[in-house]
């Protein structure tokens, strides 16, 4: 019998809670690529209207739009490798699927806890730490019976 065959509905719902998880991170990597470019984001961000720092300082504000940018596709390119691994996991049920899935989890702790601590964000804190616990439920539900 195949380790496929052997996982259980539980292992299943884990590696697809995982799934999920890692593509709605693509998804909010590319939507955030788009945002950070909005007057309104770079005020919410920086508390300055963009306009006031293109006046100023007229590279800076493209900077930090720039900057934005690439962490936004940073983000998208860790959710693409997430689900990546996830889909591994639901596929094959691997150990180093499972293990590898932690990071998920960890950086999603990190940066959440990074957001509220150094940024004060309850939006941005709130979100990551609520993708973490969920991304947590399906790692412990993706656990058991793993395969070699």
């Amino acid at each position: 019998m195949s380790n496929a065959s052997r996982r259980t509905r539980t292992q299943k719902w884990g590696w697809g809670i995982l799934i999920v998880v890692s593509a709605v991170l693509v998804l909010n990597g590319v939507g955030l690529y788009f945002l950070s470019a909005s007057p309104t984001t770079f005020e919410q961000d920086t508390g300055v209207p963009i306009a006031e720092v293109r006046q100023a300082y007229p590279t800076v504000a493209d900077q930090v739009v720039r900057e934005g940018q690439n962490i936004s596709i940073l983000s998208a390119a860790f959710g693409v490798l997430t689900l990546l691994v996830a889909l591994e996991g639901f596929r094959h049920g691997s150990r180093w699927a499972w293990n590898a899935t932690w990071v998920l989890v960890g950086w999603l702790v990190v940066g959440g806890l990074q957001a509220l601590v150094v940024g004060g964000r309850l939006d941005i804190g709130g979100f990551f730490l609520a993708f973490a616990a969920v991304a947590l439920v399906g790692q412990l539900l993706a656990r058991r019976g793993l395969g070699r």
